[in-house]
């Protein structure tokens, strides 16, 4: 077997975003259909591609219609950290009417912060409004095309400068750019009881000011530049679910064609060509059998697909196979149904494997992958980053 350090290969991570076209990044909806939406993406800002907006009314409210939106982001997005953060998911929400500005909306005045949630609700009903839910939030922030930012698909900057002229696409003001915002939602994850929050400070990273980003602080915090703003009309009898844990590794299964198929639609992984064979247990007891030390008590050693979930909202698919272009470790963020998006790929040229994984129960980050147990340079590990990034490496 030749080592991995002479044959050729090509490691693709997450990171590099590459879109056919160099069209806009996805937002927080989903492609639908195929079986996959577009390798993960990294956050664009563009100075001066926020709607601009003038007029500004003291009092202003937006009436932001009934209707299915999607909320949450998709798993690979740039900041999204899946334990506070749903998989994007459709909801209906009933029409409501949204102050155009944070609290006490009056233009050319700092929004109202350092409030606690209750005192903020308080202020609401004063005017005879309530606090809006997170749900409406988020919808009125992606407006109705489902942007990623308030102000479009990429990041403005500007709106950090001049936030009452970053307009989202129902004409609500100033959301996501400078203050982060009390809800009425609870977050819902088993600890201690939290408010969500939503928005970003003016010098947060630019994923920070995504529509669908979302904070869980305790419900008494006043210390803080939190502002918030009213809403009226009947409150929505939805929330967002719990982020749900689930076992770090399990056995997996996917049928090859449909692996194929998958591969088809991602650019990154569309050269290996002439079908798509996974390995099977039988060839990783040859690869461990052959090891010097062989792997010890705690190690599952497998072929076949790992479901892995490194941390709580997680599920990554696994897998090792090959086709007649080479052998390949690949990494693919599970969505919903048979939908998958590319985390991050390692291909071997010219190479057939066998490649086989392994893990230990209390390593929740890594998946070990070889394809000489022990020996160097002829294995790696596929690692779930701090922030939440998928990598394929050679060791």
């Amino acid at each position: 077997m030749a080592r991995l350090s002479r044959v050729a290969l090509t490691v693709i991570v997450a990171s590099l975003f590459l879109e056919a076209g160099c069209r806009r990044p996805s937002t927080s909806a989903p492609q639908q259909g195929g079986g996959v939406v577009p390798t993960a993406t990294s956050v664009q800002v563009a100075a001066g591609a926020g709607r601009r907006l003038g007029g500004e009314k003291a009092g202003e409210t937006i009436n932001v219609p009934a209707g299915r939106f999607y909320a949450g982001s998709v798993p690979g997005d740039e900041g999204r950290d899946p334990t506070i953060e749903p998989v994007s998911t459709t909801y209906e929400l009933p029409a409501f009417t949204i102050d155009a500005l944070p609290y006490p909306g009056k233009p050319g005045e700092p929004p109202k912060t350092g409030v606690s949630q209750a005192e903020a609700a308080k202020l609401c009903a004063e005017r005879g409004a309530r606090l809006c839910t997170e749900l409406e939030w988020e919808r009125a922030c992606k407006g109705p095309n489902g942007d990623l930012f308030s102000a479009g698909a990429a990041w403005d900057p500007t709106c950090a400068k001049t936030p009452e002229q970053c307009v989202s696409g129902y004409g609500v003001r100033s959301m996501g750019a400078t203050i982060e915002e009390w809800t009425a939602s609870m977050v819902v994850d088993g600890g201690p009881k939290r408010v969500a929050v939503r928005g970003a400070l003016a010098g947060a990273a630019p994923a920070a000011h995504r529509c669908a980003a979302r904070h869980a602080i305790d419900a008494t915090a006043s210390a803080r530049p939190i502002g918030f703003r009213c809403c009226s009309g009947p409150a929505p009898s939805m929330s967002i679910a719990a982020i749900e844990g689930a076992p770090t590794f399990r056995r997996g299964t996917i049928d090859p064609g449909k692996l194929g198929e998958i591969f088809n639609g991602i650019p990154e992984l569309a050269r290996l060509k002439g079908g798509v064979r996974l390995f099977k247990d039988t060839e990783a007891a040859d690869v461990t059998e052959k090891a010097k030390n062989p792997p010890g008590a705690g190690w599952t050693v497998t072929a076949e697909p790992i479901v892995w979930s490194p941390v709580a909202g997680t599920e990554i698919l696994v897998a090792t196979g090959k086709s007649k272009s080479g052998a390949f470790v690949v990494a693919l963020h599970h969505l919903d149904g048979d939908r998958y998006r590319l985390a991050s790929s390692m291909i071997f040229a010219n190479e057939q494997g066998p490649i086989v994984l392994a893990y230990q129960g209390n390593v929740r980050r890594e998946i070990v992958w070889t394809m000489a147990w022990g020996s160097a340079g002829e294995g790696g590990a596929v690692t779930y980053r701090d922030d939440h990034r998928v990598v394929i490496v050679q060791r």
